[in-house]
């Protein structure tokens, strides 16, 4: 096969008639008539194919005049391309998150993209998030911190409440090793749809849920955490249990049906909990308990779900209080 090389537009105006001279009745090149013009004009046949699709999008769009131009530019054209600030400025925020974006909507390779980041005609730039609090915002965390809160009539002074009955949750990522994929811990089990070295056709194997939904959490929460909870809840302490989480998009609302009916099964009273808008993560799994988890957990070799799934379990359990 000979490289592909840059066509002149005279070349392409002669393999153009020539192709359309040798169209069948579908509208395709005769069999054969695609190598022969890559063999005479010492071309790849992915040169041909690639000159002719193209002139059928044209023609496709209705194009009065059919552009045969190579569209290779060349080394000294592409430098040649010049950087246009109102675009650049005209774009939204948010499609300046990669190179890719910013290029698609520039008009212009990635290359090209580059190459301004490397003469500093544009720069990278970081932003760590900082939402700004409204008094909405701030009269919602005086609330929440007050919550915690109990006046003692002895000393004079307000103290936190314990947190006895208080239950954290939260969802996490853990990942195979430092630099692989992440997965959601809240496997199914389906089976194999193909035999390899590690299990045959239709024996169940685990696997993860990439993207967790309401769905999920409504399903793990009735399912797995308020049975736990009452199962290992003290005698005698309150039945009035709150579940603290944050404000992610996948967990459910305070005042869900189905949640809410489970919850007050066997005379507990146990609520969902939400934190105010713009909080800070005052989650303690997020702050220390999952880190400790996935530091024991990186200890373990593991190349798949299940073995993901067991290193997990024996950090966890692992753990000292």
């Amino acid at each position: 096969m000979a490289p592909s090389k840059n066509l002149s537009t005279q070349q392409r105006e002669h393999i153009m008639q020539k192709l359309l001279s040798a169209l069948n009745k579908k509208g395709k090149p005769v069999l054969g008539t695609i190598n022969a013009l890559a063999i005479e004009f010492q071309v790849c046949r992915k040169t041909i194919t690639c000159l002719w699709n193209d002139v059928k999008k044209q023609m496709t769009n209705n194009t009065t005049v059919i552009n045969l131009n190579s569209k290779r530019r060349g080394r000294e054209a592409a430098n040649k391309i010049k950087f246009d600030e109102e675009k650049f400025k005209a774009i939204k925020y948010e499609l300046k998150g990669t190179q890719h974006s910013v290029a698609k909507q520039m008009d212009v390779s990635q290359t090209t993209v580059c190459r301004w980041k490397k003469n500093k005609v544009i720069r990278r730039h970081t932003n760590a998030i900082k939402p700004t609090l409204n008094e909405n915002n701030k009269l919602h965390r005086l609330s929440f911190a007050l919550s915690k809160c109990e006046y003692d009539e002895q000393n004079d002074a307000f103290k936190f409440k314990p947190y006895n009955n208080v239950v954290h949750i939260d969802e996490k990522h853990f990942y195979l090793t430092r630099e692989t994929q992440s997965y959601y811990l809240a496997p199914g089990e389906e089976p194999a749809k193909r035999s390899s070295k590690n299990r045959k056709r239709g024996e169940l194997e685990t696997k993860p849920i990439q993207s967790i939904t309401k769905e999920h959490i409504r399903a793990m929460l009735i399912t797995n955490v308020l049975p736990t909870i009452r199962a290992k809840w003290p005698a005698g302490l309150s039945k009035q249990i709150y579940i603290q989480q944050d404000n992610a998009k996948p967990h459910i609302a305070h005042n869900d049906r189905e949640f809410l009916e489970e919850a007050m099964k066997d005379g507990f009273n146990i609520q969902l909990v939400q934190q105010p808008p713009n909080f800070p993560d005052m989650n303690m799994l997020d702050l220390d308990f999952f880190r400790s988890i996935q530091a024991l957990q990186y200890q373990k070799a593991a190349y798949n779900v299940t073995k993901l799934l067991r290193a997990v379990n024996n950090a966890f359990q692992n753990l000292s209080p």
